[in-house]
């Protein structure tokens, strides 16, 4: 079933409100609202993950670079994903460590790529994971279909991703523990608030295609007017505020 949407009523406390000020009054790039590192710093959470894993999608450019390097000050252990290594090396090159962070190959285009990452991973992780980000995705592109004939959005985006919780899973549930359940984060734009959903079309293989039809039927990078720092925050608050610990929501 769905995850319930975000009920501002029901998330009235201060640990739900804390930046709620400076969202009401947006300015722009570089404004008041907080950045990813500042989540960190004040969540009180600098080298205090140590002993935990976070697994990331998509970090070789945008708010994915920017969530690897605020949770990299936790401590934890980071694996990050990329399609193009080299893109992915030079975006993170100055953070990259053994056993710290760490770069791998994973293309969202081919599921036989998913499937061979995740035994890669747990394999290197020694089936530990205590936090799965979402993060990769792609928008507006030319229609296409990924290697196993699935529209590229939707195959890319959605079922790549589901694939790869799918496998992962255990390692999720294994990994949690009383004080800090193992969490999934799914990193999505409201873009398909746009376009009806039709189910008989769903390849959209008939009628006309719009990039941002296609999108909007399958959410995933957050495009919103902030830097990349700002717009990272939210993905790390997800991943790590004290606030969502054993709650699941859409926001």
């Amino acid at each position: 079933m769905p995850f319930p949407a975000f009920d501002p009523a029901q998330h009235n406390s201060p640990e739900f409100t804390r930046y709620a000020a400076v969202h009401a009054n947006p300015k722009g790039p570089g404004d008041a609202r907080p950045t990813a590192e500042q989540i960190i710093r004040d969540e009180g959470l600098n080298g205090k993950l140590i002993e935990k894993t976070i697994l990331i999608t998509g970090c070789s450019s945008g708010i994915g670079i920017e969530t690897v390097r605020a949770l990299k000050l936790t401590g934890a252990r980071i694996f990050a994903t990329v399609r193009d290594l080299e893109k992915g090396k030079k975006a993170l090159s100055d953070i990259l460590e053994p056993r710290k962070v760490e770069l791998s190959h994973l293309n969202l285009n081919s599921l036989a790529s998913v499937r061979k990452f995740a035994a890669e991973f747990l394999a290197a992780s020694n089936n530990q994971l205590n936090i799965l980000i979402n993060n990769a995705g792609i928008m507006s592109c030319p229609k296409g279909t990924t290697e196993d004939g699935f529209k590229l959005q939707v195959g890319t985006c959605h079922l790549a991703h589901f694939l790869l919780f799918q496998l992962v899973k255990p390692a999720l549930l294994a990994s949690t523990r009383p004080n800090f359940h193992s969490r999934v984060v799914s990193v999505a734009s409201m873009a398909h608030r746009y376009f009806p959903l039709k189910f008989d079309n769903f390849q959209l293989r008939h009628g006309e295609y719009h990039p941002e039809h296609a999108y909007a039927k399958d959410p995933v990078l957050a495009a919103t007017r902030k830097t990349p720092e700002q717009g990272a925050a939210t993905t790390v608050w997800a991943a790590v505020a004290h606030a969502w610990e054993g709650r699941e929501v859409c926001i």
